[in-house]
């Protein structure tokens, strides 16, 4: 959670900070790039699950897959870092709580956006299950992807706080 309540330029809260300490530290630094972009606050709700909470996600129908980015995995191309989240799940936080309207994970998406190109990381985000620079903001990938959905007559599976580094670029 943020400690500033002011209205921003927002900081990661203790919390948050704790959590992010089982990501990726190329994730990490998207996240603290992009609090201080943001127009949003947010919280880290989540990086790393066990295999057990996530099968519990997957029988919830909060994940569709049992292959997901938070579980502890070790990176081909730094294995010194060891087992670790290679995803996030940010909240949006809007008075005293975690609030899950649409138009504040298009604000932390755009922040998110802006903080991995800053720092030439690739994410994917979860709201469009693609990455975020393909698309000039968060609400036109959301679209697209909801479009797509629809075109090959599927579900769709938006999941605006998800955020997971490149599978090509940070192999486990």
């Amino acid at each position: 959670m943020s400690e500033n309540t002011s209205g921003g330029p927002f900081v990661l809260g203790h919390r948050s900070n704790q959590r992010l300490e089982d990501a990726h530290p190329d994730l990490r630094a998207v996240v603290a790039a992009a609090i201080k972009l943001s127009s949003v606050d947010f919280t880290v709700i989540e990086t790393l699950r066990t295999e057990q909470r996530q099968r519990h996600m997957v029988r919830q129908g909060k994940s569709q897959t049992k292959n997901s980015r938070h579980l502890p995995r070790v990176p081909k191309n730094a294995p010194e870092l060891g087992a670790i989240a290679h995803a996030v799940d940010l909240g949006a936080w809007v008075n005293n709580t975690v609030s899950w309207d649409w138009q504040y994970y298009f604000a932390i998406a755009d922040a998110m956006k802006a903080a991995a190109e800053a720092l030439r990381v690739r994410i994917k985000w979860g709201g469009c299950w693609d990455y975020l620079d393909h698309y000039n903001n968060a609400e036109q990938a959301y679209h697209a992807y909801i479009q797509r959905k629809k075109d090959a007559d599927e579900k769709p599976f938006p999941d605006g706080p998800h955020f997971e580094l490149c599978w090509e670029a940070y192999p486990v």
